[in-house]
């Protein structure tokens, strides 16, 4: 085994680089820089770890051109996304001005014309499924700071999106997830985290007469009810649509409220489009389980029909935007209560589990050739033997090391030099030692049955890691909280 591959330093490289997507993915929820700036370190890491594999790490020569084109294909990939979610809008046909819903000022959520109201980063208003949706970016930040060091804060930390869906003029229903809501059994960090991150941003609507309602302990203990019309919150909040709310990881981290003609919810980051379809998606799923009768009584009685007749379902929702691939696999993550992937994030994803497949599979195939007799077997001629060092634990100074030994032996014609990692007694120097070539890339020297065992465990790590990586992203199995909440609600009924 070539003592330049050293496979925890590979592993390590796609250990990074899993951290660097999984921050990114943190960030794409708050701010396309920061996002931005991981996924093409991820990037990066991803391709550069791969060519060191396959050159310095096996012996093989990869052009230098890949060595410098491969991050930066993988980086103009990113930029185009990031251009395609900001320049989405152009795409569908919108409206000038809005002409329904509420805009933010100093922290509430007002009607239209409202006077002193500053204009938002940006605003959005199509049609879709019958529904008139509002898209709009705004910052929590105060108007007049400027200065690039404070701009790139406010797109890191202050960046926020409101989406809205118009509906009946209706009274106003605030409901808001709460933190700690299922301890001691479940800690909840990342879930509670995100909830405080969009109460940063959140839009309470003028109300004055609003006060907190309680529903029922199960529903009291996960989210905390507000309204000015008790009556018009007892009729939408039915066992059906309280069902809804509970079941749903969606509202489990984003507020929602009714108020005037629209209901919305906000989230942090820049309006993207996924944000907005995937947000207004489930703001038309309330809207079709809230009964009939409460649009008849407080709105407009058409209005149950637009709502009830809206295709509601993933594709019917997004249409070819998910692409052939993100569609599929997001349909699978909903029913097992996952947060979908973006493109982005699903092609690191992909990538990343490609590269630990791969990268186990070689060592493995190799190994598994050398002990059953299918790889080419030669002789080694020993020119260079090199004693390991064992450092006792107390001598901070001292480096480990393992022994090496480097000869020279004949394949296909062609004498090759190599140095590899000896697990057997060391031979002298001008000693033939019979070894056995591995056929798969990068064709690895292994003198012992012991070698190929332990290069064969070497491979099972990024063997396992990618096959857990690409099951929990095409296939993952619903959390454990999930799972065991299920398994409460079938055992009652």
């Amino acid at each position: 085994m070539d003592d330049l591959l050293d496979p925890w330093f590979i592993v390590g490289g796609y250990a990074i680089a899993f951290v660097l997507m999984q921050l990114a993915g943190w960030w794409e929820k708050r701010g396309t820089v920061a996002s931005a700036v991981c996924y093409a370190l991820c990037g990066t890491v991803v391709s550069e770890t791969s060519l060191y594999w396959l050159s310095a790490g096996t012996g093989s020569s990869v052009p230098q051109l890949v060595w410098i084109a491969f991050p930066l294909v993988f980086t103009a990939f990113v930029a185009w996304r990031g251009w395609r979610q900001q320049t989405w809008i152009r795409w569908l046909d919108p409206v000038e001005e809005p002409t329904f819903g509420v805009l933010p000022h100093n922290g509430h959520a007002v009607r239209l014309g409202h006077p002193d109201l500053l204009p938002p980063r940006r605003t959005v208003e199509f049609g879709h499924q019958g529904h008139q949706l509002l898209g709009v970016e705004y910052s929590t930040s105060p108007p007049g700071r400027s200065g690039g060091a404070v701009k790139l804060a406010e797109q890191i930390d202050s960046i926020y999106a409101m989406v809205e869906l118009r509906t009946p003029v209706v009274p106003t229903l605030v409901i808001r997830p709460n933190t700690k809501a299922f301890e001691p059994e479940h800690f909840t960090p990342l879930e509670d985290a995100r909830i405080t991150r969009n109460y940063f941003g959140w839009l309470d609507p003028v109300a004055p007469k609003r006060e907190s309602i309680e529903i029922n302990a199960e529903f009291d203990r996960r989210f905390s009810v507000s309204t000015d019309d008790p009556e018009f919150a007892a009729a939408v909040l039915t066992i059906e649509v309280r069902a809804l709310i509970l079941n749903d990881p969606w509202f489990r981290v984003r507020p929602v409220a009714f108020g005037g003609d629209a209901m919305w919810t906000i989230e942090s980051g820049g309006l993207t489009e996924d944000r907005m379809f995937g947000n207004s998606r489930r703001l038309a799923i309330l809207a079709a389980a809230v009964p009939a009768p409460v649009w008849e009584v407080w709105g407009d009685p058409a209005f149950s029909s637009v709502a009830a007749g809206s295709d509601t379902s993933y594709t019917g929702w997004n249409g070819k935007r998910g692409g052939v691939v993100r569609t599929p696999v997001n349909r699978r993550r909903e029913a097992a209560d996952r947060q979908p992937v973006t493109s982005v994030s699903l092609t690191m994803r992909s990538l990343i589990a490609l590269g630990l497949l791969v990268g186990g599979l070689l060592p493995i195939g190799n190994s598994v050739a050398a002990m059953t007799g299918l790889a080419t077997e030669t002789h080694l001629v020993v020119t260079a033997t090199y004693v390991g060092t064992s450092c006792p634990v107390s001598d901070n100074g001292c480096q480990n090391s393992s022994d090496r030994v480097h000869g020279t032996y004949e394949l296909g014609g062609t004498t090759h030099e190599v140095t590899t990692q000896w697990y057997g007694s060391l031979p002298k120097r001008g000693d033939v030692v019979d070894i056995a070539v591995g056929p798969l890339w990068w064709r690895p020297v292994l003198e012992s049955n012991r070698a190929s065992v332990i290069t064969l465990l070497y491979g099972l790590i990024p063997l396992v890691l990618g096959g857990g990586l690409a099951k929990a992203t095409y296939r993952p199995r619903p959390p454990r909280r999930i799972r065991k909440l299920r398994k409460e609600k079938a055992a009652r009924v």
